[in-house]
């Protein structure tokens, strides 16, 4: 899993343009705009480092510092100021905050990365609320959609499996959608109770020693944690904390795994969608559905995630002329679109129906080429 870095700034700019460069090399990133939130988010998430502002208009990055500092959880926390302040005393009073580099803006990419990769080997192995050494982790991919009926599980299905041929490595397939899951049916997986299982326990419980007995291995290479379809086990979407013990636990069992997510920022969505590496956002070439994913969008940034975690995939399911293009959908939304799924829906009904993955059917077809073009993204 990628280090994580927290930055907290009140400027936008700074935070879409630094959380970008940052995220294109590779790190995880946290954003907030207020000290509050920042402190908040530095507690709940343990990130690797923190980038910190002084100039924060409801606390000054120097007392954020000093709380980082005296609080157990955090005070290993390496913490880099970059800030417009630049005078000698700024610079004093930062390093003696508990700040362990100070960089003034504006600064060059080259030298805010280096510092950072500085600051992060220098500093001390960083251990867990716990106190266990962080392990080495494998990546979290989440699928999520402004609405449902679009396909997200049949993408995440497929995608699962491409990334495990093309990886060669574990990859782990679940589906967080207890009473609505779809992905066991068309895998034809008879046994779908062990996120059930997991869901069941009190929060707080050492679940890890469960997993050998609930990941099913599929006959594509795959394991799964699949939920049930039966609508009686929806009631298991209000267990946020097992949720997020079963995503602290995943990324320690495979070296991917793809989470369908489904539609909306529902409870659990929001709880999951932050620790997630790269978040899949699904979309129809609609203006209504289009809109609705401008927004998601724009809820996903203002929680704090950076935009370079996002992949965008407009699925076609329909042949249709009065579908907006690929062009007018970005120009719609506003941003760009990543990868385009042509509609196939003979391949795709004949695919459920004998429960097998497009990836897998033995006729080539433009959907598996999309297929694995989508991987080889998520992958880079």
């Amino acid at each position: 899993m990628a280090q994580t870095i927290l930055i907290i700034d009140d400027d936008i700019d700074t935070l879409k343009l630094v959380g970008i460069m940052l995220e294109r090399k590779g790190f995880r990133i946290l954003a907030s705009t207020t000290g509050e939130k920042g402190l908040q988010m530095a507690n709940k998430e343990y990130p690797d480092l923190i980038l910190l502002d002084v100039m924060i208009p409801d606390i000054s990055g120097y007392e954020i510092a000093r709380s980082i500092r005296t609080n157990p959880a955090t005070e290993n926390t390496p913490i880099i100021m970059f800030t417009a302040r630049s005078q000698v005393d700024d610079k004093v009073e930062g390093l003696e905050s508990g700040a362990d580099a100070y960089i003034t803006k504006p600064a060059r990419p080259r030298e805010l990365f280096a510092q950072i990769n500085s600051v992060l080997k220098r500093s001390p192995q960083r251990s867990s609320s716990s106190g266990t050494a962080a392990a080495e982790k494998g990546t979290l991919i989440g699928v999520v959609s402004a609405k449902g009926g679009i396909g997200n599980s049949t993408l995440a299905t497929n995608l699962a499996i491409e990334i495990h041929n093309q990886s060669g490595k574990e990859t782990i397939l679940t589906d967080f959608r207890p009473g609505q899951g779809t992905i066991g049916m068309d895998l034809d997986v008879q046994n779908t109770n062990g996120l059930i299982k997991l869901l069941d326990e009190e929060p707080g419980i050492d679940i890890s020693d469960f997993f050998p007995d609930v990941l099913m291995e599929h006959k594509s290479g795959i394991k799964t944690l699949l939920s049930s379809h039966h609508p009686s086990d929806s009631k298991y979407i209000t267990h946020i904390e097992q949720f997020l013990q079963i995503v602290k636990e995943l990324p320690k069992l495979a070296a991917y795994t793809v989470l369908d997510l489904g539609p909306s920022l529902t409870p659990i969505n929001s709880a999951v969608l932050p620790k997630c590496d790269k978040v899949l956002i699904c979309l129809e070439p609609s203006p209504s559905n289009i809109t609705q994913t401008r927004i998601l969008i724009q809820d996903l940034i203002n929680s704090g995630l950076g935009e370079g975690r996002f992949i965008t995939i407009l699925i076609n399911r329909q042949r249709s002329g009065v579908q907006l293009s690929w062009e007018q959908a970005e120009n719609l939304l506003e941003r760009k679109i990543n990868q385009i799924f042509t509609p196939v829906p003979e391949l795709a009904y004949q695919a459920a129906a004998k429960n097998i993955p497009i990836i897998q059917r033995p006729e080539e077809s433009m959907t598996a080429d999309q297929f694995r073009d989508l991987a080889k993204l998520v992958l880079d």
